[in-house]
């Protein structure tokens, strides 16, 4: 297994200050496209390479909340930018280039250098979950032993990348392109007739993200190539909520109304930040990865991140069940926004992918998260739709309060090798 270098989330976001602690410690916090890859080894990475990419995060999320920030949504970057990893790859000319600029990467080698580090942070993720699974069924054999809970450890954590040619109008991509995606991000290749692609995306999606999202769309025929990401997450909190503990109680919307919904309590040490006007608090999820809460608004949250000291935290959490669909006038609206048009008209540019003249019609993302007592569960879909291109201290602890009764945001994120995290899953529920 790497070393970790522990370190904070770094991310912009836009949110609005005096600083409160409570402790020392800072965090730093051409086959079968439905095989799914089960084993994972960790890939060399070239660390110096990397830097300052979280700005396409920060601003992706600001773009959003234009037009979402009163409502419930969730938005996955890291899938988001694993599907442009797909069509970065098989770009040429200005394409590539504007692409890569829009998604933050400086040059492709920077952009393979941050894929492996999200691929490798799965890697360590089930490493870990593997290793605590073998430690729980050793001990359940060994009557000298008390094993706290039931069963053996649970968990998932995985990115998978695939190509899809439609042979009915024509599809088809360049071996060359085909052998590039599978090295550098295990994409799985397929070539099928129309009237069997949509079942065939549609299945890889349901299998991909363990039933979270079951389909992409209803009818996908009309599209000659489609590069598809997915991203899942399911794992358990380090501090597991008590199920006794749940209350119905009323949470304020955005709007100032009232709705009952099931608050999960606890009262325990955790990560904690508070400024005038909004607080923080980081819920560790078991092998490596974090969510933030945050409530009302934190003027710098990476240094919000970085400062979290480590304090007796009384928190109430509404549980979620939250799913967000998001088409081309967010997710093309936003690369188009930072500067990449070329890829979506006549002057596409494609050549390292295929022979054919295609341009991007279409960017799709679904994603779906659930929290309960246990844990957390959330999967993330990112498909590319493409067509024929058209001329176009020791003492008693102060208790802080974390109570999520009104709207808040969240932050789903793991610690990568580099100096920076990644932010998996983005969203808030404010109704």
């Amino acid at each position: 297994m790497k070393k970790r270098l522990i370190s904070a989330l770094l991310i912009g976001i836009l949110l609005t200050g005096m600083f409160v602690g409570c402790g020392n410690t800072t965090t730093n916090a051409a086959s079968n496209a439905t095989e799914i890859p089960t084993e994972h080894k960790i890939v060399n990475t070239n660390i110096e390479v990397l830097g300052g990419m979280n700005e396409f995060d920060s601003g992706l999320i600001q773009f959003l909340e234009k037009d979402y920030g009163n409502q419930n949504y969730m938005i996955s970057p890291t899938s988001y930018k694993a599907a442009l990893c797909l069509a970065i790859a098989g770009a040429s000319g200005d394409t590539k280039e504007e692409l890569l600029k829009a998604a933050g990467f400086e040059n492709e080698e920077q952009m393979n250098e941050w894929y492996n580090l999200v691929y490798n942070a799965t890697v360590d993720f089930n490493d870990w979950l593997k290793a605590d699974q073998g430690s729980v069924e050793a001990a359940q054999k060994n009557d000298d032993y008390y094993i706290d809970g039931e069963g053996t450890p649970d968990g998932a954590f995985k990115i998978v990348n695939s190509i899809w040619a439609n042979e009915s109008r024509g599809g088809e991509f360049k071996k060359e392109y085909i052998d590039k995606v599978a090295k550098n991000y295990d994409a799985t290749a397929a070539s099928l007739p129309g009237e069997k692609l949509t079942d065939s995306v549609n299945f890889w999606v349901n299998e991909s993200t363990n039933g979270q999202i079951e389909k992409l769309a209803d009818k996908l025929d009309d599209y000659k190539l489609i590069l598809a990401n997915a991203l899942y997450l399911r794992a358990p909190w380090m501090e597991e909520f008590e199920e006794y503990s749940t209350k119905e109680d009323e949470f304020k919307t955005f709007d100032g109304s009232k709705v009952k919904k099931d608050f999960m309590n606890q009262t325990n040490e955790f990560y904690y930040y508070e400024e005038d006007g909004g607080k923080l608090v980081i819920l560790p999820l078991k092998y490596g990865v974090k969510t933030a809460f945050v409530l009302g608004n934190i003027s710098d949250l990476d240094n919000a991140m970085k400062n979290a000291q480590r304090c007796t935290v009384d928190v109430k959490l509404p549980k979620m069940d939250i799913d967000s669909e998001f088409g081309k006038d967010i997710m093309i609206g936003y690369l188009n926004s930072r500067g990449a048009t070329s890829a979506f008209g006549g002057g596409a540019d494609f050549s390292d992918m295929t022979d054919d003249d295609v341009m991007i019609d279409e960017i799709i993302q679904k994603t779906k998260i659930k929290t309960d007592e246990e844990g957390l569960e959330a999967a993330a879909v990112t498909a590319i739709m493409m067509v024929e291109s058209a001329a176009m201290p020791t003492e008693e602890p102060e208790i802080k309060e974390f109570h999520a009764d009104e709207p808040f945001k969240f932050i789903v994120y793991t610690e990568l090798e580099n100096a920076e995290n990644e932010v998996l899953f983005y969203g808030q529920m404010v109704e």
